[in-house]
């Protein structure tokens, strides 16, 4: 297999939470105080709705048009480890799943034409 020397290394830009706090709050004219307790407020609303899932209630949250995250009760297992033959007991947890919509994909690549 030929590897390309030459070839550069891709880029890749990361927007954080303060930078998207900053940026709303130029964009909507807002405080950035009042803006960083919205984003704040939003995420503790989201983590308590996807932590409300139960084994009879999956929980979706559609935070944007074409991105829903989903949040599913895993409940606990018994297991028999393969090698040594120990029953395990895994714990029950709740199962978080971010989807994209194919939309949602088409309209990002069409920014780009």
């Amino acid at each position: 297999m030929k590897t390309n020397l030459n070839a550069q290394k891709k880029i890749k830009t990361t927007y954080t939470k303060d930078m998207l706090i900053k940026n709303i709050a130029e964009t909507s004219g807002k405080n950035i105080s009042t803006v960083r307790a919205i984003y704040n407020e939003l995420e503790d609303v989201i983590e308590k709705y996807l932590s409300s899932a139960t084994p009879d209630t999956d929980v979706s949250i559609r935070l944007f048009e074409g991105i829903t995250i989903d949040s599913t009760f895993i409940p606990e297992k018994i297991k028999v480890n393969n090698l040594t033959g120990k029953v395990i007991t895994t714990t029950s947890k709740i199962k978080p799943k971010a989807n994209i919509t194919r939309y949602y994909c088409e309209k990002l690549s069409a920014c780009l034409r």
